[in-house]
């Protein structure tokens, strides 16, 4: 049903029902939710479970991929985030998002989780760009993209988010895989 992709301490799978408690409680801290769109907070186990099953039941019709990260069994095989690549229409540009539980937190593991999206876009998708971004009092996420090897655009845009019921200013960046 959807791509296993693993790196040296990553396994990065499509969501199980399993998955929906850990989702719930790691994705619904505000820390977490206030950084990505479309996470409430608080976020309950019946609404994660809802998005996984929308997830499973759109994967092949859709221009969505999103994948638990979880540690390797060699790491604990514990959820430590989700990340994802997709289209906000079918005509724009793949891009990528991700989020990591804070209790993996400056362990590297946004950046790995971060680098099998992008060899998944180059080598799956034949995507010949991707983007990203983030909000500005994020720059946390902004090193980790610039690790992976994306540029700013100069552009920025209000977006709303979900966990914080606002508008926040969203910085974008951009990467040409045929260089990267």
């Amino acid at each position: 049903m959807g791509p296993r992709i693993e790196t040296t301490r990553l396994l990065l799978r499509p969501p199980e029902m399993r998955d929906a408690p850990d989702i719930a409680r790691y994705a619904g801290d505000y820390d977490i939710a206030r950084m990505t769109m479309l996470i409430p907070h608080p976020y309950p186990v019946p609404a994660a479970e809802m998005w996984v099953l929308m997830r499973r039941a759109g994967w092949n019709n859709s221009a969505s991929r999103h994948l638990v990260v979880q540690t390797r069994e060699s790491e604990g095989g514990e959820m430590c985030g989700m990340a994802g690549i997709f289209r906000r229409t079918p005509e724009s540009e793949w891009e990528i998002g991700y989020w990591i539980a804070k209790p993996f937190w400056g362990r590297g593991l946004a950046t790995e989780a971060g680098q099998a999206l992008i060899d998944y876009a180059r080598d799956e998708l034949a995507a010949p760009v991707i983007t990203a971004g983030h909000y500005d009092d994020n720059p946390a996420s902004g090193r980790v993209l610039e690790k992976l090897g994306f540029r700013y655009t100069g552009e920025a845009c209000e977006q709303f988010c979900l966990g914080r019921l606002a508008r926040a200013n969203c910085l974008d960046m951009r990467m040409e895989l045929a260089a990267a």
